[in-house]
Parts: C-alpha cells; structure tokens; sequence
C-alpha cells in the first residue's frame, strides 16, 4: 500500500493525516475518497481487524484518508487516552466532538486542493466512536455524502462510567439532534442485538427517527439508508457486517459516478 503524510493546521492543533493511494492505472477524475477512522490512523488503515474497508476502495480506484482521533494515539494530551480523554476535555470546555470536525474539516480541504474527490464523492467509515464522530462530521460537512457507522454511539450517557457523569451532562450530544442536516445523506447503521456498550434501543430509535425525516424530506420512494440489527457478539461488529458496510459506501460511489454520467 502506498502512502503519503501530511500535517494540518486545525484550530490550534497540528494534526497528522495519513492518504492511502491507489494503483496509478485505477485513477481517474472520478475516484473518490474514503474517509476512514479508527482509533488511529494505523488501525484504520493496516490493522487486519479493523481495515476492512481500506483494500476494497483502493482497488476500486479510491484513495483513502485517515488521522488519529483526538485523544487517541499520537493525540493523547493533558486530559489522557481514549475515552477518558474524551470525557475530561468536555468537562472542560474542550470539546473532542468539534474538534475532530475541524480536522475532518481540513482534512477534506487539503485533499481537494490535491484533486482528490472533486467529483464528490467523499464517504466515511467508522465504528463505535469513530462511527459518531463522522455522523457529527457528515451533518455539518455537506462535502461528506455517506456514512457507514457499525456499532455506534449514538447517546454517551450509556458510556457515562467511562465518559462523563452525571448522564444529564451527555444530552446534548444525542446524534439524534442531528437528524434534520442528516436527512439527506446515506446512512448504513449496524448494532449487535445485545449491545450493551453503546445500547441497541438507542441506536434503533436514532434510525427510526432518521428515516421518519427522510421520508418526509425526500422525494417519494427515495430510499436512503440501511439498518442492520445483527447477531454480533455484544460490542464487536463481525467481519461480515464491516464488509458489508463496504459494499453499500462502494455502491454508492458507483450510484453518484453514474449519476453524473461518467464512468470510472
């Protein structure tokens, strides 16, 4: 696989992003971008266990983008690692989630200005947190037209042992205010039937109140979106599901590029 590195300017922060290329002879003005995240860039990116949908894109001729999560790898500050990271910095005042939409952000800016994805289509995958992440990113980046998210949360008071507490403290960071700048995107959602982590109901319902505003918001038969509840076990997505997620971002790349009356 090869790769190319480049640093961000994001707010106050520099952060370090990670492009995966593909084969020379796949490229074309109609290759598109994969924004990918893990926990960190190199999960995303070479972990077996987690980057699945990382070779399929690049053999389909896509470039794939990743950056470590605030907190998270190369990333962990004052306030620590992973979700207790998360947790401190919202306490206090500095919000993980806007953050990482800055860098999502500028991210996608740096690549445009390479000429990557002019044709639009920019998808995302991730799971469990990264999957709420690029939700947040997806609802305020018009740029971002898909996203795959197994797994993931949707509510942090579930997570309020490891996060933050009281639970009240976590409600303004339901996705579900986010369903309206949603309503026009495509969504693929995965949650195992007895996830206790991240909780099956709230996931559901999130969906349910997401394809009740699409119905509304888009022309009639216009189906957008994907719910899978699945037989996981409790907070692992199985390998079947995260290639699957694939499949659908993979399909709806293809949608757009006939949409647009070229071909890759």
């Amino acid at each position: 696989m090869k790769t190319e590195e480049f640093i961000i300017e994001s707010g106050t922060n520099q952060v370090r992003c990670t492009l995966a290329l593909p084969e020379r002879s796949s490229r074309s003005k109609d290759s598109g971008l994969l924004v990918n995240i893990s926990a960190t860039a190199n999960y995303a990116l070479h972990d077996p266990t987690q980057n699945h949908p990382t070779g399929p894109f690049l053999e389909a001729g896509h470039y794939v983008l990743s950056f470590d999560l605030p907190h998270h790898g190369e990333r962990v500050d004052k306030f620590g690692e992973g979700l207790k990271g998360f947790g401190k910095a919202f306490l206090a005042g500095d919000d993980p989630f806007q953050q990482f939409i800055a860098d999502g952000k500028a991210a996608i800016d740096r690549c445009l200005e390479k000429g990557i994805a002019n044709a639009g289509n920019i998808v995302s995958y991730g799971v469990s947190r990264a999957g709420y992440c690029l939700l947040r990113l997806a609802a305020v980046d018009s740029r971002v037209r898909a996203v795959a998210g197994l797994s993931p949360v949707t509510d942090w008071g579930i997570l309020e042992a490891q996060f933050v507490s009281p639970k009240r403290l976590t409600w303004p960071l339901q996705i579900s205010r986010w369903v309206d700048p949603l309503a026009d995107k495509a969504i693929y959602l995965s949650v195992g039937s007895q996830d206790d982590i991240v909780g099956t109901q709230e996931c559901v319902q999130f969906a349910m109140k997401l394809f009740k505003k699409q119905r509304k918001a888009l022309p009639k038969d216009i189906l957008l979106n994907e719910l899978h509840v699945v037989n996981s076990p409790s907070h692992s997505p199985g390998k079947y599901w995260r290639l699957d997620a694939t499949r659908f971002l993979l399909d709806f790349c293809h949608k757009l590029t006939e949409s647009s009356g070229t071909k890759s």
